[in-house]
């Protein structure tokens, strides 16, 4: 399939991004430049130090061929760096990435009142980080900022979060000029889909879904490798699905919202009305693992539940996959499985071999590191 961008220069970009390494006639295929336009854009973006040449390494086993072997392309990794931040109701971390997403660096923001001592707790915290990672300042190309709430892109403004009793912050450019940097904001579930389709696990993916496990239920949708957003940006919004009409009162103000049943927050505060001692949702799989009734139930409900409702989204949207993020710290337990079960048995039979169902524990690093691609992402876009 034909990479969707709209100049050949971002078109070879985006390719490489999506598969590392690839010939100038794997490119053209790809793309559908002609390879006279692959050669004149590859050569200045070499010259711009952006891409290295390699030769073509056959597998082993295989006769070597005749002639000078085909050069493959790939983006430089040291070309540049971006800064990630994440804010929400955890700690924010802060990460440096190269151009492929590794964290060169990584830091705690120090613990803040009020929006307004952000900004200065962020720049103190990045100024530390590329001192100590020895990364000049130039090199670092932008920031990219994950919030947890509803994000206008286009304009980097955080139109509403609960989590953060945000309303119409413009917390790109809060950031932005703080870091004298170009900066980028989206919410915390596009920004893991981002992360994980030009620099993790859905490179290969034209059409997923990715949900995030975390405090709430997040969730974001590629189609034909574009991240969409929706009429307005807000697209993804799956934790305020309601699954119980009569249900638990959400903080949105309706009742029986999938956050109030799966997410992390409601599960820990149910499972202390039941006289249950967590703190974690790891200690609440063990509890379950050890023949625990309130702790089976609890669990096994919330993956009935969003297991029901990722049925419904696989049934409007045919992803190839369905990537689910864990911030909470499950893994493989009674939640897990019920949430497979919970789609099994709410899905139609055609789409059970189709549709891969896939889930990642995310590490302290995930979040940031997901931010800065949102950086990455748009400032070679914008090459």
């Amino acid at each position: 399939m034909k990479v969707p961008f709209q100049s050949a220069k971002t078109s070879i970009i985006a390719a490489l991004l999506q598969y590392d390494r690839l010939s100038r006639l794997e490119l053209s295929e790809l793309t559908g430049v002609s390879p006279a336009g692959i050669t004149e854009v590859t050569q200045k973006l070499l010259q711009q130090e952006l891409l290295a040449e390699t030769p073509s390494i056959d597998p082993p086993g295989r006769e070597k061929r005749r002639g000078r072997p085909p050069v493959q392309l790939s983006l430089q990794p040291g070309h540049s760096c971006f800064a990630g931040i994440n804010i929400g109701e955890g700690e924010m971390v802060l990460a440096i990435t190269d151009l492929k997403g590794e964290v060169l660096e990584q830091r705690h923001v120090p613990a803040v009142d009020s929006l307004s001592e952000i900004p200065e707790a962020v720049r103190t915290t990045f100024l530390a980080a590329i001192r100590h990672a020895s990364i000049p300042r130039t090199r670092v190309r932008g920031a990219g900022i994950a919030v947890a709430g509803i994000v206008d892109a286009d304009q980097g403004v955080c139109r509403y979060s609960a989590a953060l009793d945000w309303r119409d912050v413009p917390i790109a450019r809060i950031i932005g000029e703080a870091l004298e940097l170009q900066a980028w904001a989206d919410n915390d579930a596009n920004a893991i889909a981002i992360g994980e389709h030009i620099f993790g696990n859905a490179r290969e993916y034209d059409h997923f879904s990715s949900i995030v496990l975390g405090r709430t239920i997040g969730s974001a949708h590629y189609m034909h490798g574009i991240l969409y957003r929706g009429h307005d940006g807000s697209a993804g919004e799956i934790g305020h699905i309601s699954v119980d009409p009569h249900g638990i009162l959400c903080r949105c103000g309706r009742n029986g919202c999938l956050d109030t049943i799966a997410g992390g927050s409601a599960l820990r505060q149910a499972a202390h009305e039941k006289g249950l001692a967590i703190e974690t949702m790891r200690d609440l799989e063990d509890l379950a693992m050890h023949g625990d009734r309130n702790a089976v139930q609890l669990l096994r409900c919330a993956g009935k539940a969003l297991g029901s409702a990722i049925a419904s989204l696989v049934h409007i949207n045919n992803p190839q996959a369905v990537l689910f993020t864990d911030l909470e710290g499950f893994e493989n337990g009674v939640f897990r499985t019920a949430i497979r079960q919970g789609i099994e048995n709410s899905i139609l039979p055609r789409y059970l071999g189709s549709t891969e169902i896939r889930f990642t524990t995310a590490d302290p690093v995930s979040l940031p590191r997901s931010a800065a691609s949102i950086a990455a992402f748009n400032y070679l876009m914008s090459l």
